[in-house]
């Protein structure tokens, strides 16, 4: 259940332990970001899980996560449901009731919690795959980071910085780790991410796939892109792929939409046509896709 990050910095006995669940995620790379974060607060993220997309926050999921709360020694923990078709109102309602389920768990525990509804048909960031979601967590710790990634881990920070007392209001949450990146106190962190993977990047093979057709990015594929990393980890662990368009974004045709890492020697196990799939395209721009749906309340326990 801890997970395995590519730095060794020592916590501190005195340090809080806080967990973050994530239900239906693509991507695992917001940890890689939490723990820097965290740990420069004394603060230590102890449980990390990941419930791989398409999972739903079904009975059976809510009753592992029960066990893991009553087995764990946590301050605080956030969960991040991802709702799939959210603009299904009864699917947004059914996770929402399943969601306060969870905090009413923490409350009879006196655990801390926060709950967030985001959208299950966005990416957060760009990169998919293990080494490279890595690298995407570095560029974020160097305020060189994707916008959204960046604003989703400042979220879920600001969160646990309230739920362990280092910070009072929101606003100053959210300034406390936007000032550590911005004054060079997590690059530390980020070179050791990429000490620990240097040797996997350097002979990184990168191959282009381009547009067939112009048009507007409607909406992205996700079980075409959760394939795609899935299909990509069987062949080897060591490849991933990064998209260069997202929900919203104009393609010519021509222009580069997926970047594909391979090890050195490694053949790209995929058709292109596999890769153009992840991408649902029209003429016209889709409707404004909200990241974060809703964010259930904060409770906090003495």
């Amino acid at each position: 259940m801890r997970p395995q990050y590519p730095w060794t910095k020592p916590i501190s006995k005195d340090a809080d332990n806080v967990g973050f669940f994530s239900i239906g995620s693509v991507e695992e790379k917001i940890p890689f970001v939490l723990y820097p974060f965290l740990s420069s607060s004394d603060v230590f993220l102890c449980v990390y899980k990941n419930y791989d997309y398409p999972e739903d926050l079904s009975d059976d999921v809510m009753d592992e996560i029960k066990s893991l709360l009553h087995t764990e020694n946590m301050k605080g923990v956030v969960f991040d449901i991802k709702v799939h078709d959210w603009t299904n109102t009864q699917h947004l309602r059914h996770s929402r009731n399943l969601s306060r389920s969870l905090q009413d768990i923490c409350s009879d525990l006196a655990i801390n919690s926060s709950a967030i509804l985001s959208n299950g048909g966005q990416l957060i960031g760009n990169a998919v795959g293990f080494f490279y979601e890595r690298m995407e967590a570095r560029e974020v710790l160097r305020g060189a980071g994707p916008l959204d990634l960046t604003k989703f881990a400042l979220e879920i920070g600001a969160d646990i910085l309230l739920m362990t007392k280092r910070a009072r209001q929101r606003i100053e949450a959210k300034k406390w780790l936007r000032d550590k990146i911005i004054n060079g106190e997590l690059s530390d962190a980020a070179e050791e991410i990429l000490s620990q993977a240097s040797s996997c990047f350097a002979s990184t093979e990168r191959i282009k796939i381009f547009s067939p057709k112009k048009g507007y990015v409607h909406h992205l594929a996700m079980n075409e892109i959760h394939s795609l990393k899935s299909e990509l980890a069987s062949a080897h662990p060591g490849s991933g792929f990064s998209l260069r368009k997202k929900t919203g974004d104009w393609i010519e045709i021509g222009d580069d939409i997926v970047e594909v890492y391979l090890p050195e020697g490694q053949n790209n196990p995929l058709e292109e046509e596999a890769y153009k799939k992840a991408f649902v395209i029209s003429t016209d721009p889709p409707n404004h896709q909200p990241l974060i749906l809703e964010k259930l309340e904060l409770r906090l326990h003495s």
